[in-house]
């Protein structure tokens, strides 16, 4: 008797912690793949710094200060570029964690409504 009531509690809270879990999950995994996009695009930046920084010290006369200024254009074209995809990924990930929870809130109304 109380194998059964142990069993049919157990069943029960599995059944109403399942979407709980399944939630937890995407959210975990959204969060991760943020902190990524978040990392990379914080190394990318450092990264640029570091060689304009090391760029700027070697100029030492006007023809390298001219050649400096002039390489200014590209790093600031690729920092718009890298900026444009990073908003890209964050975007497409918003998209998927939308259309993620939607499956998962679909999966639960028809488990709801599902006589048992």
């Amino acid at each position: 008797m109380y194998t059964d009531l142990l069993k049919t509690f157990s069943e029960q809270n599995e059944k109403f912690l399942s979407p709980v879990l399944k939630f937890n999950q995407l959210v975990a995994q959204n969060i991760e793949q943020l902190a990524n996009i978040q990392v990379n695009a914080v190394q990318n930046f450092s990264n640029t710094s570091v060689a304009q920084v090391k760029a700027a010290a070697d100029v030492k006369d006007a023809k390298s200060l001219v050649d400096f200024n002039a390489s200014q254009v590209t790093v600031l074209n690729n920092i718009s570029q890298q900026m444009i995809e990073d908003g890209q990924k964050l975007s497409q990930l918003g998209q998927e964690f939308k259309d993620n929870l939607e499956t998962l809130t679909k999966e639960n109304l028809q488990a709801a409504q599902t006589p048992a």
